[in-house]
């Protein structure tokens, strides 16, 4: 992660787009508290009907617990902070979790190593903060070792840290969680199934204990899942399509994100495992059939494969009739807007521990077993290898808004600034105002809010909107004159979003913009700090 790290303060790990709103999330919480404002809501982006922080992956949890890193050094530095512990901490997390079944702490190292560093890891590493602090899954499995099988603390105790723990993914990430909690049922009913003898004497423990974790999670969490379904500006629907499933060539190609693999990165480059891998799991599974930990892990590998490709079957770019078991889960709430190829992250961890079980094995063997062994494990795990280094960017932060100027903007009121796309990769306005320390509000932002079929993302296109996305973003010529009726809906449209001052960031069309910003308020803006700069909006107008 080196490049990407404390190289600068304008430097993260990862690539530009996402990670800019995760910045700004880690700002948020603590410029909320401070002002005494409600971190589950916010009216400085979407200004003025704001968004539902629930909905939009706000990462709570992570940017109360990195607070004081923001405070000093700011919320870039502290974005990078997240990055590197959520990978170590994650891949601790799973050695810990392994180490239950491992009798030898190297295998448990190995186990938690694959996971760390697995091709789902590589992948949201580079900028989904909501997924990459990936500690829930194998913590998960370290309490149900404890509730189901060990029972040798006291069930209120290790339910409620069950439920402390859950409250946490809650406000770190909603989908890790669901993914987390679907998942546990195939391996729950095959633990049934294996110990079916032990289930009445076990299942007193077992309920006093979730007794305790609910008890603790809805008072922890109860207040943001009640946020959840019936605040303000909450969305409907599916968030982000069907697009984001597996194909079965992509269990076995490797993408740009292996060290071994091919030229471009996919949609579904997060599921690789590869063929050596799957042939020792499926040689390790008949081998050691009589072990309930390879037993359990085996059938949740294979049922979450099943599960990433989607709910039709998709063969090279072509999606056939054949449907299959997610058909099922996107009729469900929550479900809905799992994205398939994400369920992988509980495959790992389940791969993880076949490894080390196996790696127990081999090297209790006599030499020539153990060598031949090692080898075998070698040839699975070396396709895993992530390309290094991680990738890492640069972000395009003009001077106006970190070197003071912000904080001279009005307080009531919002900015409106430009570029004004849907998707703002390279000049993202949450960006700009987070470094600002939260200096002032503005309609974009790229944030789900209640839109058509029950959500839309981004700001809203009015007539500006649309004018200024034609010519920022699509190279428009801006027009010499504005009549005077359009005039008096671009004005109105400023009007209905509280617009107290303009601000022309770069982008490819700034001149462009500058240029129809002039016109339509009557005198060039002010250039300063690698912006241009329109104040007292209202003044103007009137």
């Amino acid at each position: 992660m080196w490049p990407g790290l404390f190289t600068g303060h304008d430097t993260i790990v990862g690539t530009t787009g996402d990670p800019s709103f995760s910045i700004w999330a880690l700002q948020w919480l603590p410029f909320a508290i401070s002002h005494h404002l409600n971190p589950l809501f916010t009216d400085f982006l979407h200004y003025p009907t704001g968004a539902n922080m629930m909905w939009n992956g706000s990462i709570l949890f992570p940017a109360l617990v990195l607070m004081p890193v923001t405070v000093l050094a700011g919320p870039i530095v502290s974005y990078n902070a997240l990055a590197l512990l959520s990978m170590w901490l994650s891949g601790w997390c799973a050695f810990l979790a392994i180490r239950r079944f491992s009798r030898r702490w190297v295998s448990a190292a190995v186990g938690g190593l694959l996971y760390e560093f697995s091709p789902f890891m590589a992948s949201q590493i580079t900028g989904h903060s909501q997924l990459f602090p990936a500690m829930f899954p194998p913590l998960l499995v370290i309490f149900a070792v404890e509730i189901l099988v060990r029972q040798r603390r006291r069930p209120w105790l290790i339910g409620g840290l069950l439920g402390v723990a859950t409250a946490a993914q809650l406000l770190t990430g909603t989908e890790l969680l669901a993914i987390s909690a679907l998942l546990s049922v195939p391996a729950l009913i095959t633990l049934a199934i294996i110990f079916r003898a032990q289930l009445r004497e076990r299942l007193g423990y077992a309920l006093r204990a979730a007794e305790a974790a609910l008890v603790v999670f809805a008072v922890l969490a109860g207040y943001p899942i009640y946020y959840l379904l019936v605040g303000p500006q909450r969305v409907y629907g599916t968030l982000q399509g069907d697009v984001y499933m597996a194909r079965p060539q992509a269990f076995v190609i490797p993408s740009k994100l292996q060290l071994l693999g091919g030229p471009s990165a996919i949609h579904d480059s997060s599921v690789y495992i590869g063929i050596p891998l799957l042939l020792l799991l499926i040689a390790v599974t008949i081998w050691m059939r009589r072990r309930p930990a390879v037993v359990t892990a085996a059938v949740t590998v294979a049922c979450t494969m099943v599960l990433a490709l989607g709910d039709f079957l998709t063969i090279g770019t072509t999606s056939t009739d054949i449907r299959l078991p997610w058909r099922i889960a996107i009729k469900l709430p929550v479900l809905n807007n799992v994205l398939p190829v994400r369920l992988m992250v509980v495959a790992y961890l389940a791969l993880a521990v076949i490894v080390a079980i196996f790696l127990d094995r081999v090297l209790e063997a006599p030499r020539w077993k153990r060598v031949g062994g090692l080898a075998v494990a070698a040839v699975a795990l070396i396709p895993l290898i992530p390309t290094l280094p991680i990738e890492s960017s640069q972000l395009d932060v003009p001077a106006f808004f970190t070197d003071g100027q912000a904080q001279r903007l009005p307080q009531t009121g919002s900015v409106l600034m430009t570029p004004y796309g849907v998707y703002l990769v390279d000049y993202p306005p949450e960006l700009w105002e987070a470094v600002s320390d939260m200096a002032f509000k503005t309609q974009l932002g790229i944030v789900y809010t209640p839109g058509p079929g029950g959500s839309m993302v981004g700001p809203e296109m009015d007539p500006l909107g649309k004018e200024l996305k034609a010519v920022g973003d699509f190279g428009k010529p801006a027009p010499a004159s504005i009549p005077a009726s359009l005039r008096a809906i671009y004005l109105g449209d400023m009007r209905a979003h509280g617009v107290t001052t303009v601000i022309v960031g770069p982008s490819a069309g700034a001149a462009q913009v500058e240029r129809l910003m002039t016109e339509l308020l009557g005198r060039p803006g002010v250039s300063t700090g690698g912006v241009v700069v329109w104040y007292d909006v209202p003044a103007l107008e009137g």
